[in-house]
C-alpha cells in the first residue's frame, strides 16, 4: 500500500530540512544523496490525484508545504554560495592552465 499524501509531504519537508542542514555544513556529498530522496517523493506526489483525498488534510499538507518551501529557502544561501566557489574555482583553474600552456 502506498504512503498517504501527508506521510509524504511530510517526507519531503523533512529532507527539504536536511538538505538545507547539509548545505550549511558544506556537505555536498550528503547532499547529493537527499537530492535523490527528493526527486523521488516529489515523483510519487506528482502521480497523486490533484488534491488530498480527505479535504480534513488540507490544512496539514500546507503546512507540511510550507515547511518544504522554508528548508529550500534555507538551503538557498548555502547552495548559492557553493555555486560562487565553484565558478572561481573553475575560473582559477582555467586561468592557471592557459598560463602553463603559455609556458611550455
Amino acid at each position: 500500500m502506498s504512503a498517504t499524501p501527508l506521510s509524504d509531504f511530510s517526507r519531503l519537508a523533512t529532507t527539504l530540512e536536511a538538505i538545507a542542514a547539509a548545505a550549511e555544513q558544506g556537505d555536498w556529498e550528503q547532499m547529493g544523496t537527499l537530492q535523490v530522496q527528493q526527486e523521488q517523493l516529489l515523483e510519487r506526489i506528482r502521480q497523486r490525484p490533484a488534491g488530498p483525498a480527505d479535504r480534513s488534510q488540507a490544512a496539514a499538507l500546507a503546512g507540511l508545504i510550507e515547511r518544504a518551501l522554508a528548508g529550500i529557502r534555507a538551503a538557498q544561501p548555502h547552495i548559492d554560495a557553493l555555486r560562487r566557489q565553484t565558478e572561481n574555482d573553475m575560473s582559477g583553474t582555467q586561468t592557471e592552465r592557459k598560463v602553463a600552456q603559455h609556458y611550455r
